[in-house]
């Protein structure tokens, strides 16, 4: 007789003999609760502590040098962008807090604690003052994992989230963080105009070298054609070289302007960027609260227990 023939094949408890076995047990179901619920409250209580405090700017975009097409041409194979800080998007900013070099300018800056306790970056990130290629690598990753940024692309809004063991810390390490891209954008900023103004001065030279020539070369023209207009061809010529004159008049006026501008840019220490709200951080710490815990380990157990019974139910 084959098995078909004999006695039926058991295909599991059916929704009645699993009903029935958790009346029979359902102390037990609330027994795993209970217990899956005290350890998620122990462990919301022993977990490490990560307040994150957040910081909302957004950069503001420098003006663009109207600058004649051959002259930025000329420039940018000289390594001069004229162009202002278009290229710097939102996006930009996104990267640059994760970047290296602003992260090891912060790992000496002092952190304020608490009114009576201060600590440095690194410190703040249990590093010591080691210098070695190995120390710095792993405090930069460390402050990397605790320093992120979002951009909304509606509004082209950064903001900046840092999460640190208390609400002040975080605070103090945004701010931080803030004053670091500040400096950065004036930085570059005084950098880039220093390098155009070394540009311009040397233009600004010829420029005006090349307006005199053209004007020696006027006067040398009414001295030797006193009566020119009486000749058309003499006419036609003054009239060629004039409009010379008037270009390397108004490409040394142009030059003299932008020169005197980023002369103004070399010395300008105004942030590029406006905190639209400053660094804050809730009382309460990441994640879910003990209460929250507790309850999804009660039914977590409750769960665990009640398919365990329909696993064992026959």
């Amino acid at each position: 007789m084959t098995a078909s023939e004999g006695s039926p094949t058991y295909e599991g408890p059916t929704f009645d003999e699993l009903a029935q076995a958790v009346r029979r047990r359902w102390r037990s179901a609330i027994l795993w609760g209970t217990i899956a619920s005290c350890t998620g409250a122990i462990l919301g209580v022993v977990r490490p502590k990560r307040y994150t405090a957040r910081a909302s700017f957004i950069a503001e975009q420098q003006r663009l040098r109207n600058l004649p097409t051959g002259l930025g041409t000329l420039a940018a194979q000289f390594g001069v962008n004229l162009g202002g800080d278009g290229g710097r998007s939102p996006q930009f900013y996104q990267g640059l807090v994760e970047t290296p070099g602003l992260l090891l300018g912060v790992l000496d800056s002092v952190v304020v604690i608490t009114p009576r306790e201060s600590l440095s970056v690194r410190h703040l990130l249990r590093g010591d003052a080691d210098s070695s290629r190995a120390n710095l690598d792993r405090l930069i990753r460390r402050l990397r994992k605790r320093v992120a940024a979002q951009v909304d692309s509606r509004t082209s809004v950064v903001t900046l989230m840092v999460s640190q063991d208390t609400p002040g810390a975080a605070e103090a390490l945004a701010g931080i963080l803030l004053r670091a891209i500040k400096h950065f954008n004036v930085a570059t900023r005084q950098l880039q105009a220093r390098e155009l103004r070394l540009f311009l001065e040397k233009r600004v030279t010829d420029a005006l070298q090349s307006l005199h020539d053209e004007e020696d070369g006027l006067r040398h023209f009414y001295e030797r054609n006193r009566r020119f207009a009486e000749s058309p061809q003499l006419t036609f010529e003054e009239s060629r070289i004039k409009r010379q004159v008037e270009l390397r008049q108004e490409l040394y006026t142009t030059l003299s302007k932008e020169l005197e501008s980023a002369r103004i840019d070399e010395v300008n220490d105004t942030p590029a960027i406006t905190v639209i709200d400053p660094p804050f951080a809730y009382s309460r710490p990441d994640g879910p609260s003990i209460l929250a815990l507790a309850l999804i380990g009660f039914l977590v157990g409750t769960s665990a227990r009640v398919g365990w019974l329909a696993l064992t139910a026959k």
